[in-house]
């Protein structure tokens, strides 16, 4: 049995609750992509084929475009994750046999993650997120010029002199 919650990146996985969250959040997915990443993030690493995807989503003889139902689920999980196939970061694709989740670091609890104490850390960020925080504290964002204040008022009053 899957632990109760999985925390990947800025998303908690809650199983019981058959919610995500990003960042704290309720995500709204819907309830097959849902349930198709439950199934991958509980075999984490495991390729996961299509077929079995079928079987445990859709069960047997059932007379859908499973094909395309399967296609359309996992394009709106990346959505959701914010993932790309040529990148991926969570959802790895393997051509002609399924799919495999790749978060190298998924944390699994009993309990959620807001009252586990092992998981009492700073939010994770994006490198983007990160980058633009470093940039903002060297005042260097928000499309202003990268001179210092001082060089930025002295070229203000050569241009005046002119």
């Amino acid at each position: 049995m899957p632990a109760r919650f999985a925390r990947f990146g800025e998303f908690e996985l809650d199983f019981e609750g058959f919610q995500l969250r990003r960042r704290g959040s309720v995500v709204r997915i819907e309830g097959l992509p849902l349930r198709l990443l439950m199934l991958l993030v509980a075999r984490k690493g495991e390729l996961i084929a299509r077929r079995e995807i079928e079987r445990k989503l859709w069960g047997e003889g059932v007379f859908v475009d499973v094909e395309q139902g399967i296609n359309t689920a996992i394009r709106k999980i990346r959505i959701v994750l914010r993932d790309h196939p040529d990148r991926p970061r969570f959802l790895q694709t393997v051509v002609g046999q399924g799919y495999r989740f790749l978060a190298h670091r998924v944390m699994e609890a009993d309990t959620s993650v807001a009252s586990a104490s092992k998981y009492d850390s700073p939010p994770m960020v994006t490198l983007e997120e990160m980058g633009q925080a470093v940039l903002a504290a060297a005042g260097l964002s928000g499309g202003r010029s990268h001179r210092p204040a001082s060089a930025n008022n002295s070229a203000a009053e050569a241009d005046k002199d002119n």
